[in-house]
């Protein structure tokens, strides 16, 4: 897998962390430079670089930025005799030893290729991160994309395995760094708030396990000068975020103002100043479901209290992914739910600055908390059996319906068949008509007339011979 990434020196990443250990001007074996993006950084700060890449493909596009380009296994021998007799200021191996089956065997030969005063920079992830401790506890292991449990790692490394494989290859450790990022900032986005509290207190602040990766800065040696990482303060934290607009309408989380809220329970307070005549306001409680509680919310114009929570009408109005437990406990059933006070319309042209205090305790362990999802369960469940009763009911007015229809449709049918025998007997009757009309026609004619009298001799002869 080649990864793709920027450099910014003031992002704070792995790179970025890496970068501030190489002089300007340095020559560098860069290894595993992916499509050169470090390359053409370290070239423009005036650094010779060799590198080498196993993918042939990202290797030429990182080759107008090197001085040498090595395609080769790391893993493999002899891809090291490309190199010559070269010794470089500095090598730097960024999220590359988690890959190779034999990172020790690298680190020796590293070792050989630094030039006096040489330096040997790395990063790994660490796969002791909380996260990862947290998964484990849930009995899951997974591996996934890029990350922490990358599919093509096949080493895994906490500082103290990463600082036993350097003292074996023959380096001493002259600096410990490393990039942070919470439990819920990681891609298994898991929330240590949840965790009984002696179990977030050892994976908390204080401690080594929200280090997502592991930065060394070591030489060759032994006895290193830093053999142990410095405790991280970090701590996890859920944003808060504030929106005012002149109308509800224009409320957007693009303009929102953000503070952060300790999840270990401990109060923040916030002040957020705004234009006077914002009628609208509202407030984002938090990214993921918990429990927020806001021990203080008042608004103020200037100096002067214009509302605050407890006081005759002063409540907090929850949007439809927050459940008001209490006049000051709200349970957010939904990630980004939000609260906003209830404010009298005469009143918010007047406020210009909101105060709060609050606090996250995020788990559900309270029973009044429970008993809210318990009342939101029920009310569900009745809203689905009412809307199950509007399509029984609208089922049977269907059936109904189609009943009608069917019995119209029937009698149709027997009126268009009556239709067609009356149909039928009035033809007949015109036919018998016209022919009435004919035979008439006829006798009124003048032949009719001439032969009257040969007819009525007829009769007389037939009348005659038969009596004979």
């Amino acid at each position: 897998m080649s990864y793709q990434r920027t450099i910014d020196l003031d992002s704070g990443d792995s790179l970025a962390r890496l970068a501030r250990w190489i002089r300007p001007g340095a020559t560098v074996l860069e290894l595993g430079p992916a499509t050169g993006y470090f390359t053409e950084w370290l070239q423009g700060r005036g650094c010779t670089v060799d590198v080498v890449e196993i993918d042939p493909e990202a290797a030429r596009r990182a080759e107008p930025f090197a001085r040498r380009v090595v395609v080769a296994d790391l893993d493999a021998d002899g891809w090291d005799d490309a190199l010559g007799a070269a010794r470089y200021d500095c090598v730097v191996c960024a999220d590359v030893l988690e890959h190779l089956r034999h990172g020790q065997r690298l680190l020796e030969r590293l070792r050989t290729r630094l030039a006096p005063e040489g330096e040997l920079l790395l990063s790994v992830p660490n796969v002791a991160h909380a996260a990862i401790i947290m998964e484990l506890l849930d009995d899951r292991f997974e591996y996934g994309g890029e990350g922490l449990l990358d599919s093509t790692h096949l080493r895994l490394y906490t500082w103290r395995s990463l600082a036993a494989v350097l003292a074996a290859a023959g380096f001493e450790v002259r600096a410990w760094d490393a990039t942070e990022k919470t439990p819920w900032e990681s891609e298994f986005r898991a929330r240590t708030e949840v965790l009984r509290p002696e179990l977030r207190g050892a994976l908390g602040p204080g401690t080594r396990h929200h280090a997502y990766q592991w930065l060394v800065r070591a030489v060759p040696g032994s006895g290193g000068l830093a053999a142990t990482p410095p405790a991280l303060a970090g701590g996890e934290q859920v944003p808060l975020r504030f929106l005012c607009a002149p109308r509800t309408d224009e409320l957007s989380l693009d303009r929102a103002e953000t503070v952060f809220v300790p999840a270990n329970g401990d109060p923040r307070d916030c002040e957020f100043r705004f234009p006077a005549g914002s009628q609208a306001l509202r407030v984002f409680l938090a990214d993921r479901v918990g429990v927020m509680i806001v021990d203080e919310c008042a608004l103020l114009a200037g100096a002067r209290e214009v509302w605050r929570l407890g006081m005759p009408g002063g409540r907090l109005v929850a949007g439809a992914d927050a459940v008001a437990l209490d006049e000051h406990r709200f349970a957010l059933i939904r990630p980004d739910a939000w609260i906003e006070p209830a404010l009298d319309a005469g009143l918010a042209p007047e406020v210009d600055r909101l105060v709060m205090r609050l606090r996250w305790i995020g788990d559900w362990a309270g029973a009044a908390a429970w008993s809210a999802l318990s009342a939101l369960a029920e009310a569900d469940a009745a809203r689905r059996d009412a809307a199950a009763a509007r399509v029984i009911a609208l089922e049977g007015l269907v059936e109904e319906r189609d009943r009608a229809i069917a019995a119209r449709d029937e009698s149709l049918a027997a009126r268009r068949r009556e239709l067609a025998v009356r149909d039928a007997e009035v033809e007949r009757l015109e036919a018998a008509l016209a022919a009435q009309a004919r035979l008439i026609a006829y006798r009124q004619s003048w032949t009719g007339w001439l032969r009257l009298p040969l007819q009525k001799l007829r009769l007389a002869l037939q009348r005659r011979t038969g009596t004979d």
